[in-house]
């Protein structure tokens, strides 16, 4: 199978015409007629993805995270990027990613991670102004209800679905749970849009020390994941929908764990 045939799979389900106006996502690097047996998916591309690729025999990478972000000046070999994009191109890789567009769509990161927590009737935090082709509205972020839960069963189910052994928890963390907001990834611009719909505890990642205080003013219980925690959970998405659109023909294989060592003193 060709990697066009793949990418056009992939903008079936995430098109382009999602991607926000801050964002560059989509097919970055390789040739689109490179015949594809193996695909590779993880949160982003860096070295140990890329020689895991290399070595592993992988044709094509597929990530959430663009590889390509800001407009590049240089390609010469003097810094991570470039170096990995000199070595992707050198080795024949195919390298697709989808970010905002996978935020937004029906499927994608935010109903992936309401979905593990258990949240339920949901509707995007943060709607934008177009709709998928089925009439449903996008946006970012998730909110809906779960079965009320104390404030440590919450926090112990999200650790358990999650696989994470910490929290970083602001505000009350005395009250009963039913409504919950839910944002993969760096989702602290939308404190307000999770207290303005009737949340009672918002997940995401990346909580700054303004929104945490924000957050507190408000009465809205805040709660980082993490970055990666919260949107790895899209990962097996990705592979479950290519084998639905695309059949048995690929073997397809999903890095879910960090490779950022991280410690807590």
């Amino acid at each position: 199978m060709k990697a066009i045939n793949i990418i056009e799979a992939m903008e079936r389900w995430v098109p382009n015409d999602l991607v926000d106006s801050w964002d560059n996502t989509g097919f970055q690097i390789g040739d689109p007629n490179r015949e594809i047996e193996k695909i590779l998916i993880a949160l982003d591309l860096d070295e140990l993805v890329l020689n895991w690729a290399i070595s592993d025999g992988y044709q094509m990478i597929i990530t959430h995270h663009p590889i390509i972000y800001r407009p590049l000046t240089s390609l010469a070999i003097t810094n991570h990027t470039s170096s990995t994009i000199h070595k992707a191109i050198k080795n024949d890789l195919v390298v697709y990613n989808a970010h905002s567009n996978l935020d937004l769509v029906p499927g994608g990161v935010n109903d992936r991670l309401a979905n593990i927590l258990g949240v339920r009737n949901t509707i995007p935090l943060s709607p934008i102004s177009k709709l998928d082709n089925l009439g449903r509205e996008l946006g970012y972020g998730r909110i809906g209800e779960i079965d009320e839960l104390s404030f440590i069963e919450f926090i112990n189910l999200i650790k358990e679905k999650l696989n994470v052994s910490e929290l970083l928890v602001y505000g009350d963390t005395s009250k009963t749970i039913s409504r919950v907001a839910v944002c993969g990834g760096s989702g602290g611009s939308f404190v307000l849009d999770a207290f303005n719909k009737g949340a009672d505890i918002y997940i995401t990642g990346d909580i700054k020390y303004h929104d945490s205080q924000l957050g507190y003013e408000l009465g809205l219980t805040l709660v980082d994941a993490g970055h990666y925690n919260t949107e790895k959970v899209v990962l097996p998405a990705i592979k479950e929908y290519l084998e639905s659109e695309l059949g048995n023909q690929l073997k397809i294989e999903v890095l879910m764990e960090s490779h950022v060592p991280r410690y807590i003193y």
